[in-house]
């Protein structure tokens, strides 16, 4: 999923940070590997060198999970330096960079003193729900996350509700539940959001789903129900033929910044603390 995520900007950004748990622990505190044959293939792949890889401890077991993915995310973001700073997980992809590269480039001088103009994007998630033979189920939720920022920190995960949030309409591609069955159920015991609802009874509901029957679902977000109204089917043969064909049939209409109003709020900040 990396190689997949990193493949769709690689050509349009400076650098990329990797972040990995230096004893190999996840969030809760549970075991995971990685093959050297990954390293192997992301060095290969590297041609222009920008991509580290950053180890650190980032489970600390007096902390929650999500506590611990604020922290590391936090940590990361310091990596990255100054500039646009895009948080995307290893399972999240950004079709057709190219335009939102330039979009972002637009917008260069948020980024002289971003004290002065912080600002949050958020973007829209399309969730791949389940891999099937002959395509994927996903979901189209009009579901609003941030990952873009000029900020050196955030208030929670990707999150800063302390400075101006903007709807970017940044379409990014999820390959969230679009898993086997063996990474789901690690996926669902070791994530931020492990305590926050019956695991394994939403798994057995993910393992009955089919391209038959997923119409016969509504209102499935295992948190905010209404988040995800319905299922959708597209057939693919890959990963890649899906960003492909979504791609071509849902273009990045990207909602313009207005400078006007991150600088308004800068005048109240100031008001305000005269």
């Amino acid at each position: 999923m990396f190689l997949t995520s990193v493949k769709q900007l690689y050509n349009y950004v400076d650098k990329i940070v990797v972040g990995i748990d230096s004893d190999y622990k996840t969030w809760s505190g549970n075991p995971f590997e990685i093959p050297d044959s990954f390293f192997q293939e992301v060095k290969a792949f590297d041609i222009r060198n920008i991509i580290e890889f950053y180890f650190d401890t980032f489970y600390i077991p007096s902390l929650t999970p999500m506590e611990c993915e604020s922290r590391e995310r936090n940590m990361v973001l310091k990596k990255l330096g100054k500039g646009w700073k895009l948080q995307l997980d290893v399972d999240e992809y950004i079709f057709d960079f190219k335009k939102t590269s330039k979009y972002l480039n637009k917008y260069w001088y948020l980024n002289i003193f971003p004290t002065v103009t912080p600002i949050c994007l958020r973007g829209e998630l399309i969730t791949l729900f389940k891999e099937l033979s002959d395509g994927y189920l996903y979901i189209e939720s009009n579901e609003r996350f941030p990952f873009i920022t000029n900020q050196k920190i955030n208030t929670n995960t990707r999150r800063n509700d302390n400075i101006r949030n903007h709807f970017s309409n940044i379409k990014v591609i999820h390959q969230s539940w679009a898993r086997n069955e063996d990474q789901i159920h690690f996926k669902i015991k070791n994530w931020g959001h492990r305590d926050d609802f019956d695991t394994e009874e939403y798994f057995q509901f993910w393992r009955s789903l089919d391209s038959i029957n997923h119409i016969n679902f509504k209102n499935i977000h295992p948190i905010e129900p209404t988040v995800w109204k319905e299922l959708k089917f597209m057939s693919s043969k890959s990963i890649d033929e899906f960003i492909e064909r979504f791609a071509i049939n849902n273009k990045q209409n990207l909602n313009n910044i207005s400078v006007k109003k991150i600088i308004k709020d800068f005048i109240k900040k100031i008001i305000r603390k005269k």
